[in-house]
Formats: structure tokens, sequence, C-alpha cells
């Protein structure tokens, strides 16, 4: 039960992400979507107290501090205005949202059928947070918000590594930070070429 409720607040974190205007609320949620991705690590690997130490590390040092410090950084930096502009209105968001759920439930159907046991609740959450990070790319234009929405998709893939294998190998888990590396190189290349800078962000 704790699990589902875990689950549910990532993905409704994400969902914040992709229809909140305000920068600083965008980064709030991506941090705390990281911490939250403490729990799908201990749930998977309750048995492996040395891998689950050193995995939650990674994830508050990468996704819970690193990612949005930098996008904060970043956006500071660059002077851009607090307010960002969504590419389609609240009413066909939630139209796209319900569509991704409807799918996501499809997809689902025969996760009994699977050769290993699936939590289907937890899974059909991940899908979805999968599911409305992509979508970010779609509704959203302002640089930082598609960059958090790329990072609402790859915490999804994440979890659902973890979900269906239960685990992976720790060389393979630490790929799954490659999201935060390439925000931090972004941003480091962004603040060291001066005309990229978009101040105001008028787009």
């Amino acid at each position: 039960m704790l699990y589902d409720f875990i689950y549910l607040l990532l993905f409704l974190s994400g969902v914040v992400v992709l229809v909140e205007n305000r920068l600083h609320r965008i980064t709030f949620f991506l941090r705390l979507q990281g911490f939250l991705l403490i729990f799908p690590v201990l749930q998977t690997h309750e048995g492996d107290l040395t891998h689950s130490l050193g995995l939650i590390f990674l994830v508050l040092l990468f996704k819970a501090f690193l990612t949005p410090f930098i996008l904060n950084w970043t956006a500071k930096k660059s002077q851009m205005r607090e307010s960002t502009i969504p590419r389609f209105g609240y009413l066909a968001t939630l139209l796209f949202l319900v569509l991704g759920l409807v799918v996501a439930v499809k997809i689902t159907e025969n996760a009994n059928d699977f050769s290993f046991p699936v939590h289907k609740i937890g899974l059909i959450y991940v899908i979805l947070m999968i599911y409305v990070g992509v979508l970010c790319f779609i509704v959203r234009r302002n640089w930082l918000a598609l960059i958090a929405g790329f990072c609402v998709f790859e915490n999804g893939i994440f979890i659902l590594t973890l979900v269906l294998d239960k685990g992976l190998p720790f060389g393979l888990e630490f790929g799954s930070f490659l999201d935060a590396i390439l925000v931090i190189v972004s941003g480091g290349i962004l603040q060291l070429s001066p005309h990229m800078h978009v101040k105001g962000d008028k787009t």
C-alpha cells in the first residue's frame, strides 16, 4: 500500500512538472521526484543493503540535488523569466493525459502473465510517468521545462528497469544518471557561451 502511494506521488510530481509554469516550482517538484526515487530502490533491492545504499547515494546526488540545482543556477545566470508559456492549454494537456492513462492500462492488462512478479498498479504509474516526460516535449517550449520533462522521462525509465528486472548490475544502473550529467554539461556550455543566453526568454 505504501509503495502504491509512492508510485502515485512520482506520477503526480511528473504531472506538476508538465503543467506548472513557474520555473522554481518545476525544479522543486523535480527535486521531490528525485527523493521519492529512493523508495523504488528500497523495494527492489531489499535483500542487498550495500547495493541499495550505493544506489540511493547516486539518486540523492544526481537526481535530487545536482539536476535541480544546475537547472536553477542556469536559469538565474541566463536571466530567464520565472513564468513559462506552454504550447497548449490545460484542457488539451488533460486530454493527452487521459489518452495516456488508457494506453497504460491497456499495456498492463497482461502483466499477470509475465514470467516474473510485477506490481501492476506501480507499473501503470511508471508507464504514465514515462508518458508525461514524453508529453513535455509536445506541450512545452521553454528549454528548461523541456529538460525537466526529459528528466521525468528518464526517471520513469530508471524505475521501469528496477520494477521489471528487480535490480540491475551496478554499472548499468549508473548509466541511468546520464540525464543529470547532460544537464550539468548543458548548463556549463550555456554559461560559457554568452550568445546562447536567452534574456527574458521571449519564446
